[in-house]
């Protein structure tokens, strides 16, 4: 596994975006930090009232037609549901140039979905965002398919970098990825819902509660980025032995707080496996 590529595509190609949703709308806001010129990007997109505050927002052009926003596009990033995406695949098959790159977003289908359905050698790249994407924070993974090259994975690699940390994976692992970084946001949130809990619990306003959460939460993530340190060894510095810290963290564990968390990651790459198993018929 490597991190990003440091290095920039001398030239960027135009770019088709199907699907405006918000990681749509993420990837459009990477792509222009990345260098890419609102005009040399269209979106298509259903929804007029999306289509127009994309418009104004990225200064892109935008369709309703997923088969004209593809016409000459040398990379087409699809951002659709994973339900819709033989769907897409069907309507634009035939309309995509020579050679384009395709990137995908969705969830579960491998890249050999993509290339069943697409012109035979159309490299793919599979790439997995989680949603702090949004926010230039997120932690996404890029596999190569079948036909993707070097030069294929760093350009989506330069597409994805503004939305925080990129990393390569082969795609046998992608399914860990959805368990570790694409599902896990929701895992936070669960555990700040149940920390909130517990503060309301021993009388704190819930308010106040939700934001000692939040923000301890968001100062231990800071702390383990910066330090160098690891989790294991953090946890040690603050757990003395008889103190308040390590009680909770005994109790926690007596309660079986890795198992959950297994348990968890478990569900996720297997359901991941069904999904693909499913839409892939």
């Amino acid at each position: 596994m490597s991190t990003d590529a440091t290095s920039t595509p001398s030239a960027l190609p135009s770019v088709a975006v199907i699907g405006g949703g918000v990681m749509g709308g993420t990837l459009i806001t990477a792509m222009k930090v990345a260098g890419w010129p609102g005009a040399s990007i269209t979106v298509a997109n259903r929804g007029a009232a999306k289509r127009e505050a994309l418009v104004e927002a990225h200064g892109i052009r935008a369709t309703a037609d997923a088969v004209e926003a593809v016409a000459g596009a040398g990379i087409v990033v699809l951002a659709v549901k994973p339900q819709q995406m033989g769907d897409v695949l069907a309507e634009i098959a035939d309309a995509l140039e020579p050679g384009v790159l395709v990137v995908t977003v969705a969830a579960a289908l491998p890249a050999s979905f993509y290339e069943s359905r697409l012109p035979a050698g159309t490299p793919v790249v599979r790439t997995m965002p989680n949603t702090p994407s949004i926010v230039g924070r997120g932690a996404t993974s890029v596999s190569a398919g079948a036909h993707a090259t070097e030069e294929h994975l760093a350009v989506a690699e330069t597409m994805l970098r503004a939305t925080g940390l990129v990393v390569r994976v082969p795609e046998d692992l992608i399914d860990a990825v959805v368990a570790v970084a694409g599902s896990a946001p929701a895992y936070f949130f669960a555990i700040t819902e149940a920390l909130t809990e517990a503060g309301v619990m021993q009388g704190l306003d819930r308010d106040l509660a939700t934001l000692l959460a939040q923000q301890t939460f968001t100062g231990a993530a800071q702390l383990l980025a910066e330090s160098g340190d690891t989790p294991q060894e953090l946890r040690r510095r603050v757990s003395s032995p008889g103190g308040v810290t390590l009680a909770a963290l005994e109790a926690m564990t007596n309660a079986g707080l890795q198992g959950v968390i297994s348990a968890g990651a478990n569900a996720a790459v297997a359901r991941s496996k069904e999904m693909a198993a499913q839409l892939g018929d």
